[in-house]
C-alpha cells in the first residue's frame, strides 16, 4: 500500500469516527433538548465510558476560587408567597423557565461590615475578637477604606424535639445584608398553609460572591418518594420512573436532585425492593421510611436495618456531623474530582438541621470545604453533598396544586428546566407530596 492510499484509507476512517460520534451526540443531545449542550455533551460522554476526560476538563475549567468582593445580588428565583414586601428596593417577579429576580442593593453610600456568626475552616475568626472591614460600597463598586476590631456575634444551636413551622431567620454574613437576605419566606402552600420556605444568603464573609440558595421542609409534613432515572439508575420495571406523572401530579410539592452517577462510587441506592448498589457503612444516607418521612443520617450508627425503609440513597460520606465540618475525615473520598480541594464549582446539598427541619441546598462557586461550611453556617446537624456541575443542582416548587396539570418553578436563577422531573430526568431524584391527597399506591 503507497503513503498516499495510506493517508487516504485513515483520513476516510477518522472521517467515519467523527461522523459517527457527531450522530450519536446530536441524538442524545436531541433526546434531551431542555438540558444545556455542555451538560448533554458531558452526560454523553460518561455514558460512552469517557467519565476520566470529562473529569479532568472539569477541574481544568473549575479551578478558579470564587471571588473575595461580595456579590451585588441574591439567586433567589421565586416570588415569595407573601403580603409584604421583603425590603424598599427590592423587585421580585414570579419564574417561568429561566426567569429569575433581581434583588440589587440600594443605590446609596453604605459602610461595608464583616459579621462572621461562626468560625470555618474556610473563614477562620478569632474567637474573641474579629476584624470588621469597613468599605465604601455603591451597587456596583466597593472600596476598602478602613479597619477596626469588633466583638463578633455568637451562634447557638440546638436540637428541638418540635419541629418549628417556620425556620429562623439567618444572620448576614456581610452588612448591610442585602434586601431579603436570610429571611425565610414561603414559596409553596398547601391548603393556604405555607409548606415549603426559601432564602438565599452569602454564607462566606471571605468570600462574599459566593451565593447560596436554600428550601426548607417539615419531613412529617409531606411524603417523600424516590425516583429513578432513565441512566441513574437505570432499567424498567419502576413504580417511581424517570417522571412524575398519573395521580400523583395533583398532590405534587417540591422536587430535587439526587445524587453522583455510579461511576464516581457512591455508595449504596436502594428502593422499590431492590439493592442497586450496595450500602456502605458510614456513608452519609438520605433515607425514606415506608410512610415517607425522610431524614439524613449516617448508614451503621444513626440509620440502620435496611428493610424497614422505602428508599436508602448515599452519595458520600457526610461532610457535617453534629453539626461540625467532618469531610476532612475523609482525604482520600472522591468529592467530586476534589482531591485536592482545588475545584471550585456549583454544589448541591441535603441535610437534616438541629431544629429538626430538612433543607436542600445549592450553592456556587465552591469547593468541597466550603460547600461543608456553609452547612455549619447554615445550621445543619447532618448533612451530604447532592449532585454538582451545570444545572445539576435543583429544586422546584410546582402551581396550582390539585390540578392534574402542574408547572414548575425552580428557586435559584442558576437551575435549569423547571419542568425537568415532569418531563423525564436521565438522573435519579427526589419528589415531595401532600399525604393527605396523595392516592393510595400513586408512589411508592
Amino acid at each position: 500500500m503507497t503513503r498516499r492510499l495510506l493517508l487516504r484509507v485513515v483520513g476516510i476512517l477518522v472521517a467515519i469516527f467523527v461522523l459517527a460520534v457527531a450522530v450519536s451526540v446530536t441524538q442524545y443531545v436531541r433526546a434531551h433538548p431542555r438540558d444545556p449542550l455542555q451538560q448533554n455533551i458531558a452526560s454523553w460522554a460518561r455514558e460512552n465510558k469517557m467519565g476520566a476526560i470529562v473529569d479532568q476538563l472539569e477541574a481544568w475549567l473549575h479551578n478558579d476560587p470564587p471571588a473575595v468582593a461580595p456579590a451585588n445580588s441574591l439567586a433567589l428565583a421565586i416570588a415569595p408567597i407573601t403580603e409584604a414586601p421583603l425590603q424598599t428596593s427590592t423587585t421580585l417577579t414570579p419564574s417561568s423557565a429561566q426567569s429569575s429576580t433581581t434583588t440589587s442593593v440600594p443605590d446609596i453610600v453604605t459602610p461595608l461590615q464583616i459579621r462572621p456568626t461562626v468560625a470555618t475552616s474556610s473563614c477562620p475568626i478569632d474567637n474573641t475578637s474579629v476584624t470588621v472591614v469597613t468599605s465604601t460600597t455603591t451597587s456596583t463598586t466597593t472600596t476598602s477604606t478602613t479597619s477596626t476590631t469588633t466583638t463578633p456575634e455568637t451562634s447557638t444551636t440546638t436540637t428541638s424535639t418540635t419541629i418549628p413551622a417556620k425556620p429562623a431567620d439567618l444572620s448576614s454574613q456581610l452588612l448591610p445584608a442585602l434586601p431579603g437576605e436570610g429571611q425565610w419566606q414561603a414559596v409553596m402552600r398547601v391548603r393556604t398553609k405555607p409548606i415549603v420556605y426559601a432564602t438565599s444568603i452569602r454564607p462566606l464573609w471571605c468570600f462574599g460572591s459566593v451565593v447560596a440558595t436554600m428550601a426548607t421542609f417539615d419531613p412529617t409534613r409531606v411524603r417523600t418518594a424516590m425516583f429513578n432515572g432513565t441512566e441513574m439508575p437505570g432499567g424498567k420495571g419502576w413504580k417511581n420512573g424517570s417522571k412524575i406523572r398519573g395521580t400523583a401530579l395533583r398532590s405534587l410539592i417540591a422536587s430535587f436532585n439526587g445524587g453522583f452517577r455510579f461511576e464516581h462510587q457512591p455508595g449504596g441506592y436502594v428502593t422499590e425492593g431492590k439493592t442497586v448498589r450496595k450500602l456502605r457503612k458510614g456513608y452519609a444516607t438520605l433515607a425514606i421510611s415506608q410512610d415517607g418521612i425522610s431524614t439524613v443520617g449516617i448508614w451503621g450508627d444513626t440509620i440502620t436495618d435496611k428493610d424497614s425503609w422505602a428508599s436508602l440513597r448515599q452519595n458520600l460520606p457526610p461532610l457535617v456531623h453534629n453539626g461540625k465540618s467532618v469531610y476532612a475525615n475523609y482525604p482520600k473520598v472522591d468529592w467530586g474530582n476534589d482531591f485536592g480541594n482545588k475545584v471550585y464549582n456549583f454544589r448541591s446539598a441535603i441535610c437534616l438541621r438541629t431544629d429538626g427541619l430538612m433543607m436542600f441546598v445549592a450553592v456556587g462557586k465552591v469547593n468541597i470545604g466550603m460547600l461543608a461550611d456553609t452547612l455549619v453556617v447554615l445550621g445543619c446537624k447532618t448533612g451530604m453533598e447532592l449532585d454538582i456541575n451545570g444545572q445539576w443542582p435543583y429544586f422546584s416548587v410546582y402551581s396550582d396544586f390539585g390540578k392534574a396539570t402542574r408547572r414548575g418553578e425552580i428557586i435559584d436563577n442558576r437551575m435549569g428546566d423547571p419542568n425537568r422531573h415532569l418531563n423525564g430526568s436521565t438522573k435519579d431524584f427526589f419528589a415531595l407530596f401532600d399525604p393527605e391527597t396523595l392516592a393510595a399506591g400513586a408512589v411508592k
